[in-house]
């Protein structure tokens, strides 16, 4: 499989391990994604992993509600995008891409189910007290790619709050954190 689905791939188990730790008494606490609680982050995570099997033309769990289990819904909607992914010429397809035009599917992939899965899974570990760490070089890549956007793309409501300087030598995390007007 390519460098993006591995980088997926390892994000993805990283959110599991959060979600997993995550306890009933839990799900209404604030996260430092100012719009959303424990809940309303999780539920958002799934809406955006359930653009990775609908980008490939596979419906499978896409029109599956959310519901009140969503450690199940994850693992459902999870499942359903790691299917999608491994299908044969699954990341050479060509797709929209939200840039416009098409693109062969692993890059598009790539990008915002990534970048979105990545930053919350850092705000639900924030916001549950678990472990915070994330893979330095998905943090750069992520770095990147929203460095290259133009910032009236990036800071809008719903969006990214304004960047945050970073201490000097920062790691890429702290970064990136800062970047999306996060408090490392």
């Amino acid at each position: 499989m390519s460098e993006i689905f591995e980088r997926w791939k390892g994000l993805t188990e990283a959110f599991t391990q959060r979600l997993d730790a995550v306890s009933d008494n839990q799900w209404d606490g604030s996260t430092p994604c100012a719009d959303f609680t424990v809940r309303q982050l999780v539920s958002h995570a799934i809406d955006v992993q359930r653009m990775v099997p609908k980008a490939l033309g596979d419906s499978g769990a896409i029109d599956t509600p959310n519901g009140d289990d969503l450690k199940s819904t994850w693992k459902a909607v999870h499942g359903a995008a790691l299917a999608a992914y491994t299908a044969e010429g699954a990341l050479d397809k060509e797709i929209d891409s939200p840039l416009g035009g098409k693109m062969p599917a692993g890059q598009v992939l790539g990008g915002p189910p990534s970048l979105d899965l990545m930053i919350h899974t850092w705000d639900l570990a924030r916001a549950i007290g678990a472990d915070e760490s994330l893979p330095e070089d998905a943090c750069q890549m992520a770095l990147g790619l929203l460095q290259s956007l133009p910032s009236e793309a990036l800071r809008q409501p719903g969006r990214f709050e304004n960047a945050i300087e970073p201490p000097a030598g920062a790691d890429a995390k702290t970064q990136l954190l800062c970047f999306t007007g996060r408090q490392p």
